[in-house]
């Protein structure tokens, strides 16, 4: 390989791109021998030492050949790409035995924050963490990972998303949203006890002080909380907490497309959970209904209306209709004034 030669070598060796242009590479070969900026013999020195870069294996001229500057002769490569560099092999990783819970997430672990976490759950194992009682989700991730918050982001990942390491494994659990909520007491209620919930918190307000007067001259106890709006299909799991125990979920909302899918959803993860479905307070939508209050909204279609009106029962086609004309009666509609002066309809909710 000649002076000129070894000199493109070591300038394309020391590229931090694969792709070395062809001005590049001129200006390399200028500076190593001035005279090549006028000799006439400079393009076909180039190209030669070049076609011994080839040969050598260090670089590689482009197929096509748009990609040659053939105004001259020789035609020289407007580019030159280095051979693809090694990549670093990774360091054969220890075999490791785990304990027989955490087998097969082990196979799937296989990055160094994937180990650490199984690394922890093993010493947990160890001292007979598998005994000890089911905690909150996030007391468990404080004590094992100094974070309360690192399994909630750990439940999303390939580990806990296989079903090769779970919650229970590590004796803890997801704890509901809790919602407001108040016990009136009164007059048992044939019906069993009941928790009436209100999505907004203005007519939880309202139904709070009516059912107390109304309790007060023997109308039935019960619960009255607040839903807090679209999150009560989480926090309707906190039910149990109550006490006394609920035996019906009484639900009054607004009469639109969220009003009514909260109390649908809320109804499915209640009973998929062993607690009672949650029910329209009948009573209340009637009531409802009955008032002059539409408020603009986006029309709903008709399919859509047909789906989400269902959970009213017997008043899912007053329900259709007021989602189908772009309209919406907000629950506010049955104050406190209008309960009070209806308190038998309060108290057969």
């Amino acid at each position: 390989m000649n002076a000129l030669a070894e000199r493109l070598a070591e300038h394309v060796a020391a590229s931090p791109v694969q792709r070395v242009e062809l001005v590049d590479l001129y200006a390399a070969a200028v500076a190593f021998d001035r005279s090549l900026a006028t000799t006439p013999t400079a393009r076909s020195e180039i190209r030669a030492a070049l076609d011994e870069l080839v040969a050598a294996g260090q670089v590689a001229f482009p197929v096509a050949r748009r990609h040659f500057d053939t105004r001259e002769e020789p035609a020289l490569p407007k580019w030159v790409r280095l051979p693809p560099r090694p990549r670093p092999g990774r360091a054969p990783r220890d075999v490791r035995v785990w304990p027989a819970a955490l087998e097969a997430a082990g196979r799937i672990a296989a990055r160094d924050d994937e180990i650490g976490v199984l690394e922890i759950a093993a010493v947990f194992l160890r001292d007979k963490g598998a005994s000890r009682p089911s905690v909150p989700v996030r007391e468990r991730s404080l004590e094992l990972f100094g974070d309360e918050k690192r399994l909630d982001r750990l439940k999303s990942t390939r580990l806990f998303a296989s079903g090769a390491l779970t919650l229970d494994l590590l004796r803890c659990h997801e704890v509901p949203i809790p919602f407001v909520s108040q016990w009136v007491a009164g007059a048992p209620d044939p019906r069993g006890t009941a928790l009436l919930i209100a999505e907004n918190h203005h007519t939880y307000t309202s139904l709070l002080e009516a059912t107390r007067l109304s309790a007060a001259a023997g109308g039935p106890a019960r619960h009255v909380g607040y839903g807090t709006g679209s999150q009560f299909p989480s926090a309707v799991l906190s039910v149990p907490l109550l006490s006394p125990q609920p035996d019906r979920i009484v639900y009054f909302g607004d009469v639109d497309l969220k009003g009514l899918q909260i109390p649908a959803t809320a109804s499915l993860n209640s009973q998929r959970a062993g607690l009672p479905a949650v029910e329209p307070a009948y009573p209340l939508y009637d009531l409802l209904f009955a008032t002059s209050y539409r408020r603009p909204a986006e029309p709903v279609a008709e399919r859509v209306a047909v789906q989400v009106a269902g959970w009213l029962g017997p008043l899912a086609g007053q329900a259709q209709d007021v989602l189908t004309a772009g309209t919406r009666i907000p629950q506010e509609a049955v104050g406190y004034e209008l309960l009070m002066a209806r308190l038998p309809a309060l108290d057969a909710a």
